[in-house]
């Protein structure tokens, strides 16, 4: 099944490119949605081994559903058909859901925009679930990766041919002027978002069991060390798995308060999403977004700064240091997005940079350390 040009001026993500998040997190409520409605549905004991799949009982091969059934018909593998109708029989097997999105990625190249924008949207599926693991966050991730890239080349291929019409006409069109620079905007959104969330996959094997961790007094080293700490390094870069990263933060600040582990991590997710909105300030030149991304930025602040009260004077451990180290780049960063927005630096944040630099002093042999307090200097001797 093709889409043309004109299915794919229908994609919400077309029509609106700065909205891209929004539209796709909607979408993702809908399928979760999908699946909360079929467990409420009283079923017959026959039922509950498996729903018969009768004529008029099929899955809908017209729109994004929980049975990945659009995204099963467009694939060439014979058994993405099969995955699709035991998912309609069984909407909580995520197996069968992990391989359909496994199957996308192996014929990602020859797959449209919108089947894209399925299969990573069904990836989301599962990394939004309670039993979390590396392999649906990998998945997810290079789901996201290939359709903000796909999504990039349309807008691409749109803006090459508006820049082709205002040439070719000779006469200036304020009109397309304006349609250009809006294309070109919305282009670069995408683009800078690419580079921003693009991240190398976690190289182990692993699985959560988040609800069995948040009914726990305690949370064992080897699910600190191999599940939440290498998944959160890669959770912050998916903007949509905000519900869980809620989820495992409530755990984790319940059971590991003390540890710089948590501010750390969680630094880094409000550091992505303000970024993302300063991106979206950028290309529509709109004040609401600039003020979330500043807003965002004080919640990245806050959370590193209650790691680096734990660390000391003196880091030792690598955690300790990586904090300290987040802490001092985040100060940096937010000093250049003040300037970028000809904003003032307020005399308060030159203290928390000021701070940074002390505290990198007695790590400073480290060169990426080294390297980061004296881009701190420069910031207070320009200052």
């Amino acid at each position: 099944m093709g889409y043309n040009s004109e299915n794919l001026r229908e994609l919400p993500d077309i029509q609106n490119p700065l909205l891209l998040f929004k539209n796709l997190k909607t979408d993702l409520d809908k399928l979760k949605s999908q699946i909360g409605n079929l467990k409420n549905i009283k079923l017959s004991s026959k039922l509950l081994h498996g729903i018969s799949l009768k004529k008029g009982d099929l899955p809908d091969v017209r729109s994004l559903e929980y049975t990945g059934s659009r995204l099963s018909h467009n694939l060439k593998n014979t058994r993405a058909t099969e995955l699709s109708e035991r998912l309609h029989k069984y909407p909580e097997d995520s197996k069968s859901r992990l391989k359909l999105v496994e199957m996308f990625l192996q014929e990602a190249e020859s797959c449209s925009l919108p089947i894209s924008r399925d299969a990573f949207l069904l990836a989301m599926q599962e990394v939004a679930s309670p039993m979390i693991s590396t392999q649906k966050i990998n998945m997810a991730l290079a789901a996201q990766t290939i359709y903000l890239e796909k999504l990039q080349k349309v807008l691409k291929d749109d803006l090459t041919e508006t820049e082709s019409k205002i040439k070719g006409d000779g006469n200036v069109d304020t009109i397309l002027e304006k349609q250009l620079k809006r294309m070109q905007g919305t282009e670069d959104f995408i683009r800078k978002c690419i580079e921003l969330l693009k991240t190398e996959p976690i190289p182990t094997d692993y699985e959560l069991n988040l609800k069995k961790s948040k009914a726990g007094k305690s949370i064992p080293f080897g699910n600190l060390k191999s599940g939440f700490d290498p998944m959160l390094r890669r959770l912050v870069f998916l903007p949509l798995a905000g519900d869980n990263l809620k989820y495992i933060f409530e755990i984790l600040h319940r059971l590991e308060g003390k540890n710089p582990l948590v501010g750390y991590h969680e630094a880094k997710m409000f550091d992505v999403l303000a970024q993302i909105q300063l991106i979206i300030a950028s290309a529509g030149n709109e004040p609401e977004p600039k003020k979330n991304g500043f807003e965002l930025f004080s919640k990245a602040l806050k959370a590193i700064c209650d790691a680096v009260k734990l660390v000391g004077n003196i880091p030792e451990k690598a955690i300790e240091k990586a904090a300290v180290y987040r802490y001092g780049h985040l100060c940096y960063t937010i000093h250049r997005t003040y300037k970028s927005n000809n904003i003032p630096v307020p005399k308060e944040h030159l203290k928390r940079v000021e701070k940074a630099v002390s505290l990198l002093e007695p790590i400073a042999e480290d060169p990426k350390n080294r390297k980061m307090q004296a881009k701190l200097a420069y910031v207070l001797d320009e200052n």
